[in-house]
């Protein structure tokens, strides 16, 4: 059986929420898992176009994630979306272009640990303030005798809490709020 005809069995009955995004950033299908996440039924999600239940605040980021995903071909990212109610979820999204086939770019989103409280675990703070002293996600793994997944664990984490879209704005919302400082 071919790998898009395994997709399209899996699609429907995953509990893992999946959106499929046209070129257009229109949405085209979307499995029960994604309705059930997005509380909307399929009408009201196919045929909408992405950000339709962003949260406001998080609008004028999203034509910047979309050139980026559309350039280099996946995303990851946390992200925020307003329910039917006005209520708002924090989902971490993670996008793939041309899959499960050219044209069709497949979108994952689940709820995210961290409720953007704004508080950062000693870990977290340690791990934000070498990232703004430009350090990379190896160097810290190295210095602090982690593996990398950890420190990509604790650097997503403290991105949930900070509600940040990258790590720069996880290290500029660190600095806002003095929860770490702009030099060693």
């Amino acid at each position: 059986m071919a790998a898009k005809d395994q997709f399209w069995r899996l699609f429907p009955d995953s509990r893992v929420a999946m959106l499929i995004l046209d070129d257009d950033a229109n949405y085209t299908d979307v499995n029960d898992a994604a309705c059930r996440t997005l509380g909307r039924s399929r009408d009201e999600i196919v045929g909408h176009r992405l950000g339709f239940s962003t949260a406001s605040g998080l609008r004028p980021e999203l034509d910047e994630a979309w050139t980026e995903f559309a350039q280099i071909g996946y995303i990851v990212c946390p992200w925020q979306i307003t329910l039917p109610n006005g209520s708002t979820i924090d989902v971490e999204a993670v996008g793939t272009r041309d899959t499960p086939e050219p044209g069709r770019h497949l979108t994952f989103c689940w709820t995210r640990p961290g409720n953007g409280d704004g508080r950062l675990s000693p870990r977290e703070e340690e791990i934000t303030q070498m990232l703004a002293l430009g350090m990379t996600g190896e160097q810290i793994a190295q210095q602090l005798y982690l593996s990398p997944e950890t420190v990509r664990t604790h650097i997503r984490n403290a991105m949930g809490h900070m509600r940040a879209q990258t790590r720069a704005q996880l290290v500029a919302r660190a600095l806002q709020r003095g929860l770490i400082s702009p030099g060693p």
